[in-house]
């Protein structure tokens, strides 16, 4: 275990320079930690379709250069002068992305909202990095799980887990979640270990089977429409997980909810879709957005993997080494991938970075 005094100076991490742009290598000078900080050895970190979002400008062109990283786990080394030292020196964590809005959450308790939150990966640097500092309120004990399961679980399934909560998801209900990628395929997961009866829909042949692998009752293509899908759930739906950042998947999870149900919007898209109040009102409909989760929902997630086996496999089947982290920029999201894991402590000894004053 690492002390304060012996910390390293400097470490490999990975820049995306601006909007469009490859990320790059660089060495960077170690942040020290402050009181109430730790630095943390980053072990995995997951690339989903928000690093894709953030390289597209969709997160604004003023976040360049900014090196990338909001799903991570790594080991703490050392802690802030003055913090509680055995508490958390050595121990494996997850890392909460958000820095709440202070005055927000002290009114709302909802530490994931707020128009004064700091993302990682978006606002400050992330953690597509070998060292990071994070507060000490970020961090979510892994209770011994690897590191590749803990990044996966602090996004990848801890988002569907808080959108399911959000919408109080219970035992013989009807659910659909429309879209079966990392996001999807754990709603479905997490909705049947609730007891519901799932009905997955989506684009991707190859990704509806996973979904059934997860326990999807039926399968259904979103091309085949409204009617069809309503049919395939027996004519009644009660909640509605839209994982789709796409305006036209709105629309049709407002479409195929049942009378009294409730839609959860998931999947983020700054494109406008039509709906009536009239549509709304009739059926009574619950339209709610979910964003993120909080450091709840990882320790959550975290005991499922522990206590009830929650599957984490079809999320770990594109592990690289840092090395090829510019490589699986370029593939986010490809070829039924649900997730890319980064390890940066695999294979670095051949990157090349810029000069630390070169970084972000």
């Amino acid at each position: 275990m690492t002390q304060l005094s012996d910390a390293p100076e400097s470490g490999l991490a990975w820049s995306l320079p601006a909007k469009g742009e490859t990320v790059i290598p660089v060495r960077r000078p170690v942040d020290v930690p402050n009181a109430g900080e730790a630095l943390i050895k980053v072990e995995a970190v997951g690339l989903c379709g928000s690093d894709r979002f953030l390289r597209s400008g969709g997160f604004g062109d003023d976040v360049f250069p900014i090196i990338p990283g909001h799903e991570a786990a790594g080991t703490v080394i050392a802690v802030g002068q003055g913090d509680d030292e055995h508490q958390w020196l050595g121990q494996r964590v997850a890392v909460y992305y958000i820095d709440p809005d202070t005055d927000f959450a002290a009114r709302s308790g909802k530490e994931n909202l707020g128009p004064g939150v700091r993302r990682m990966g978006v606002d400050v640097d992330g953690a597509l990095s070998q060292f990071i500092t994070r507060p000490l309120h970020s961090l979510v004990h892994g209770q011994g799980l690897p590191a590749i399961e803990l990044a996966v679980l602090s996004d990848a399934v801890a988002t569907p887990y808080h959108a399911l909560r959000l919408a109080e998801v219970t035992s013989g209900q009807v659910v659909a979640v429309i879209g079966t990628g990392g996001i999807g395929s754990n709603a479905v997961q997490l909705a049947t270990l609730r007891g519901a009866r799932v009905i997955a829909v989506g684009r991707s042949r190859e990704k509806l089977e996973v979904a059934r692998s997860l326990g999807a009752e039926k399968i259904i293509a979103s091309v085949e429409g409204a009617d069809a899908i309503r049919a395939a759930a027996g004519g009644h739906i009660d909640v509605v997980i839209q994982c789709v950042g796409s305006g036209e998947m709105d629309e049709l999870a407002i479409e195929i909810a049942g009378i009294g149900s409730t839609v959860v919007l998931v999947g983020a898209s700054a494109t406008p879709f039509s709906t009536t109040s009239m549509s709304l009102i009739q059926k009574e409909l619950r339209v709610l957005g979910s964003r993120g989760f909080t450091r709840q929902d990882i320790a959550d997630v975290i005991a499922m993997r522990i206590e009830h086996g929650l599957r984490l496999e079809h999320l770990l089947t594109d592990v690289r080494p840092f090395a090829d982290a510019a490589g699986a920029f370029e593939t986010i999201g490809d070829n039924g991938r649900l997730r890319t894991i980064i390890e940066p402590w695999v294979g670095y000894g051949s990157i090349q970075p810029r000069e630390s004053g070169e970084a972000t």
